[in-house]
């Protein structure tokens, strides 16, 4: 499995976390507007600190609507620079039948950037827009969940598209639903394109926590992505409106890295 960092970890940055996850718009916005290319040096400097080699870069610090080639370039000098790779382009894929302009421009924005994988949630509607978006741009598309409650919407989803579009398990979504994320890793095994590992503090509510102080079951969700032999890419998820989450997401790092290299008898469910 390659373990990467969500940079979407980093929404209230830009308000120095003065913020909470019900304002993320308003917190988006701020990173859209104050982003530039000394502040993404410093975000991947953050992250090579923290021990990650591996990125999934959230749209607020890659903006559709402002990339431009050069600043593509930019901006992978910047991360290859400091050892990173970035795997998957995590976007906000909008409404492709009302406002297919937007949807374009995310799909021109991964392609500038190099990137050949896109998170977003979609509509069953707009898969057939999507795919056809995949296809001319050699990207794939995974469907993440956020209000879907079972794996057989994400399921529905895909349909007959499979060859490019596939699931992203969120496991805090999951949980955040109540239904068991481990159990969605399973029930999605043969499309999974990523996993957003993220633990949340209840069932009802979308609050992040620490991975493993929440009720999303991470080592579960580890465990059976060992179990069905999963060789993907896993982003470590935590959000924070409050306080930089990044000490709490390299603790999380070295935690599932010995997960996967333990036994399931010899692991603990919690992270000490």
């Amino acid at each position: 499995m390659i373990i990467g960092f969500q940079t979407a970890n980093y929404f209230a940055r830009a308000t120095n976390y003065q913020s909470s996850m019900d304002a993320w718009g308003e917190a988006e916005r701020k990173v859209i507007e104050t982003f530039s290319l000394a502040e993404f040096e410093r975000i991947c400097r953050d992250i090579r600190g923290a021990e990650f080699q591996n990125i999934e870069l959230w749209m607020g610090h890659a903006f559709p609507k402002f990339m431009t080639p050069y600043f593509a370039e930019e901006l992978k000098k910047i991360w290859q620079s400091y050892g990173l790779s970035v795997y998957s382009y995590s976007c906000s894929l909008g409404d492709p039948i009302r406002y297919p302009r937007w949807t374009r421009l995310c799909f021109e924005t991964a392609k500038m950037l190099g990137i050949d994988l896109i998170t977003s949630g979609i509509s069953k509607e707009s898969a057939p827009v999507i795919y056809s978006l995949c296809n001319e741009f050699g990207i794939k598309v995974g469907v993440e969940n956020h209000p879907e409650k079972h794996p057989d919407e994400i399921k529905a989803i895909i349909g007959d598209y499979g060859d490019l579009l596939g699931a992203v398990v969120d496991t805090g979504w999951y949980g955040t639903q109540d239904f068991s994320a481990s159990e969605a890793i399973l029930q999605l095994k043969d499309s999974l394109l990523n996993v957003h590992l993220k633990d949340v503090r209840e069932s009802g509510m979308h609050n992040p926590v620490a991975l493993g102080t929440g009720i999303a079951g991470i080592a579960e969700c580890v465990y059976a992505l060992k179990d069905i032999g999963y060789d993907k890419t896993v982003s470590i998820e935590q959000e924070a409106g409050e306080y930089d989450p990044t000490d709490d997401c390299a603790s999380a790092l070295q935690w599932v890295k010995s997960l996967i290299d333990e036994s399931k008898s010899d692991s603990q469910s919690v992270m000490l």
